[in-house]
This record gives C-alpha cells, sequence and structure tokens, in this order.
C-alpha cells in the first residue's frame, strides 16, 4: 500500500493517486548534489488534510512560507523523506511540491556565506599558543610567507612569524587560520546537521585549514567570520568535493551528512544482482566525455601565480587508445593551496593582507586550504602537504592518484544503458546509490532512478541510466 505521511499523520489520498519519484546518483554530478525530485501531486481536500496543512485553503488563516517534512511509504517501506510546500490551494484540494537536495536543506543560512554568518566571537589570545591541536583547537597561528602582506612598507614578510628561542609572535601580521573540522562543526550547530565520515575521521585531512589574509591588528576579539572564504556552506562541500572526489550522502530525516571517497565506492565488491528483475530490452549508449581535466581556479592576487608553477597547473587525463577522440570533463575547484618554499619549508605566497595598517587590504583573495603540521624545526607550520598527502595536482602524492585513480579509469571504459528493472519495495527502501548492482554479466552503477509510485503495488518498474563499472 502506498502512503504519505506528512508531519507524521498519514494524510488522505485520491484513490488514483501516483506521484513519480526520480532520485540522482551524486557520483556524477560536480556542480551540485541534486537529491530526489517528485513531481507535483494534490492531496484531496478532506478535515484530516486541511488541518495538517494549516487550513492554508481559508482565505482568513494566515501563512507563513514553510516546509513540511514528508515521507514516502510503500509497504510500509520508507520510500524518500524530504519536504513540500504548498504550491496552490483549490476547493478541490491542495497542491505541493517536493524539494530534497543541497540548495534547500540548510535553512535560513543556506544562501549565507561563511564570512556572513555571526559565529560567536572569540577571546582574542595575549601570548597564541604555537603548537594548536587540531582534534580540539578551533584556529592555529602558521608562519607563511607573505612579503606583500603589508603592501610596500617594511616588514618580517612573514605572517604570524614566530621567534622560537622567546616562544612568541611577532605583534604584526597574526592571521589566526580555522580549522575545517572546527568550521564544519560550528555551522552543523546553527543548521542541525551533523557531518561525519571517512573523510573527517582520516588522519591527515583532520588537520585541514582554511587559509586567509584577515590580520587581528586593532582587533579586540576574533571574529571567525573575518577567515573564513565567501563560500556557503554547501558551497565549501561542493569545492571540497571537487577537490579530493568525495561522496557527499545527505540523510535529511536524520539531518547527517555523510562524507565519504568515491573512488573507495568504486573499489567496493558488487553485492546486488538485479539479473532476474531486469526486462530484456535495453539502449546503450557510449560515452564520449571519458577524459578529465582537473584543476582550480588560482588566485589572481597572488605574484606568485604568475605564471602558473607547473605544480599548480591543471591535470588532463592523457589521450590513449582506450580514449582517444573523446572530450574532457572540466572539474575546477574555488579552492586551491599555497606554495611551498623549498628552503625555509614554510608556505609562500605573495598578496596584500587584510589590516587598517594596509591601504591596499581590499580583497580576501581566492580561498584555500592548507594542512597543519604542528611545530618543525621550531616553527609553526601549515603547507601543501601531510603524510601521503599533497594539495596539488601535480608531483608526487597528488590530488589525482591519491582520488581520482579509480574515477578516472572508470570515465575511460564505461558505456550508459537504459534499462527498465522491476524492484520491490523492500528493494526501493534499502537501495543507496552506494550500491553497485549486476545484470547479465555486467556491473553496474545506478546514475538515476525514475519510479511511478501508486496504491497497491507489489512490483515497481524504475527506469534506470546504468553506468558501466
Amino acid at each position: 500500500m502506498f502512503d504519505i505521511r506528512i508531519e507524521g499523520y498519514s494524510v488522505d489520498l485520491n484513490p488514483a493517486s501516483q506521484i513519480t519519484l526520480e532520485k540522482y546518483n551524486p557520483i556524477l554530478d560536480f556542480a551540485t548534489v541534486q537529491g530526489a525530485r517528485v513531481n507535483t501531486f494534490t492531496l484531496p481536500d478532506t478535515p484530516l488534510n486541511r488541518r495538517v496543512l494549516g487550513y492554508f485553503y481559508d482565505p482568513q488563516a494566515g501563512y507563513t512560507n514553510r516546509r513540511y517534512f514528508c515521507e514516502k511509504y510503500v509497504d510500509s517501506q520508507v520510500i524518500e523523506s524530504g519536504y513540500v510546500k504548498i504550491q496552490e490551494s483549490a476547493e478541490a484540494g491542495t497542491t505541493l511540491f517536493f524539494t530534497q537536495n543541497l540548495g534547500e536543506i540548510f535553512g535560513d543560512l543556506q544562501g549565507l556565506a561563511l564570512s556572513e554568518i555571526p559565529f560567536a566571537s572569540l577571546a582574542l589570545p595575549g601570548a597564541p599558543m604555537a603548537a594548536a591541536n587540531h582534534l580540539a583547537d578551533a584556529y592555529c597561528f602558521p608562519s607563511i610567507e607573505n612579503p606583500g602582506f603589508y603592501g610596500n612598507q617594511a616588514f618580517t614578510g612573514v605572517m604570524n612569524s614566530y621567534n622560537s628561542g622567546t616562544s612568541s609572535y611577532a605583534a604584526e601580521a597574526r592571521v589566526p587560520h580555522f580549522f575545517l573540522r572546527w568550521v564544519l562543526a560550528q555551522f552543523g550547530l546553527k543548521t542541525g546537521w551533523r557531518f561525519q565520515g571517512v573523510f573527517l575521521d582520516d588522519p591527515d585531512l583532520a588537520r585541514l585549514i582554511l587559509a586567509n589574509l584577515y590580520s587581528l591588528d586593532g582587533a579586540s576579539a576574533i571574529f571567525p567570520a573575518n577567515h573564513l572564504p565567501d563560500l556557503t556552506g554547501g558551497g565549501l562541500l561542493i569545492e571540497l568535493r571537487k577537490l579530493f572526489n568525495l561522496y557527499l550522502d545527505f540523510d535529511v530525516r536524520r539531518k547527517v551528512a555523510d562524507i565519504g571517497f568515491v573512488d573507495d565506492i568504486l573499489a567496493a565488491p558488487c553485492l546486488l544482482d538485479w539479473t532476474s528483475k531486469a526486462d530484456p530490452g535495453h539502449t546503450k549508449t557510449p560515452e564520449t566525455v571519458n577524459r578529465l581535466e582537473l584543476g582550480y581556479e588560482l588566485d589572481s592576487n597572488d605574484a606568485l601565480m604568475k605564471p602558473i608553477p607547473p605544480s599548480m597547473d591543471k591535470y588532463i587525463t592523457p589521450e590513449t587508445v582506450a580514449n582517444e577522440g573523446g572530450s574532457v570533463l572540466p572539474i575546477r575547484s574555488r579552492l586551491s593551496t599555497y606554495l611551498k618554499n623549498p628552503v625555509s619549508g614554510l608556505a609562500m605566497t605573495s598578496q596584500p593582507g587584510i589590516s587598517p595598517n594596509n591601504k591596499d587590504s581590499q580583497n580576501k583573495g581566492n580561498p584555500k586550504i592548507l594542512f597543519w603540521n604542528g611545530i618543525v624545526s621550531g616553527k609553526p607550520r601549515a603547507t601543501h602537504t601531510c603524510g601521503t598527502r599533497s594539495l596539488i595536482w601535480n608531483g608526487s602524492n597528488n590530488l589525482v592518484n591519491a582520488g581520482y585513480g579509480r574515477f578516472e579509469a572508470f570515465k575511460e571504459s564505461t558505456f550508459r544503458v537504459n534499462k527498465v528493472v522491476n524492484l520491490t519495495p523492500a528493494d526501493l527502501a534499502t537501495f543507496s546509490f552506494r550500491n553497485k548492482v549486476h545484470i547479465k554479466g555486467v556491473n553496474y552503477l545506478v546514475g538515476s532512478m525514475k519510479v511511478a509510485l501508486m496504491k497497491d503495488q507489489k512490483v515497481i518498474p524504475a527506469e534506470l541510466e546504468l553506468w558501466r563499472v
């Protein structure tokens, strides 16, 4: 039996009610996370439905542009969870539309950049600690070479210049860099979401910091927003996704975002065999976008990026016999990083900082990330390398080999098959796009799924877009 529950109430449906549900695999989209989409549907005008929807049809009833939590059940199995909004209400019933995507889930903070969110201020440390704990502290003060921080004014040329002999920082150009882990936790507290997964559990990636150029010159407290990028919370996740080839899985009901790696999913065994459920016919299409172009939006304000250093340049999948004639898929992250001085071992840049003492401080620059390395050779250090990881596309331990190896091979050899597969309610309820499926000797990723839900269904035909793994 097909059932729709809104705010926990099983609402009345028309006898011939049908809802079309579409779901999309986030692995195949680097611009957004589409989540699920449901066509508009109409609930009949009944006392129960009027009460659940706040008597919206009544002209005397007030209304706020609210969302209603909605679940779709088939045979007591939850098929999809998300939110619905009222589109219109007439004498015969009320039409609703379903929303569940990254553009909706963070509520009032969805459209605000991190630099605009009023995170609680932090006390200004009289003597900043050099040995910050990345698992407990909010920020660190890494020494970063930047001779252009104060424009033409003379200074040490190093942000957060540290004297190991006196265990103290210079008074000028103190710039706190916030840990990514802390930023996501604080954003989660404000939105009611929790962020978890193997990405955040990785011991090297737990050391990521968001680099910035905002000095504490003349400050009375630390205001986190000043030191965070002009990216929304969702935008930050998307840019991290591009950099590390992440799998973003949002559980709207529990408000949990699980962050993993696409290459781990591609390496996992195939556990579902849908051969007996699949119709015999299909349409097969070659994949012509079979190479990758990976890079970042480099900061034009950084003098060290002109010309682009070879290590910071984009990576393009070499043309081979297997991918010959295909086009490239451009994946470019707004997050970049700094070069490292091979002599001093410090990260380095050359661009104006933001300070009341600097008349040239107007631009925050493009968002960047670094690894907090801790105290190295007497200096608090943050660079683009940590352990066996690097934040650049070329050279040893590069981002391509660490995160895109299997996905690159997948794009080179895959093709698309469109096929109808007859699923049970339990199949739909337990399916995840993390799962590969086996059909007649071939393993596939499910790229998308479209189903029509109605009453008294025991078998549900699903239109699948399948990609050979």
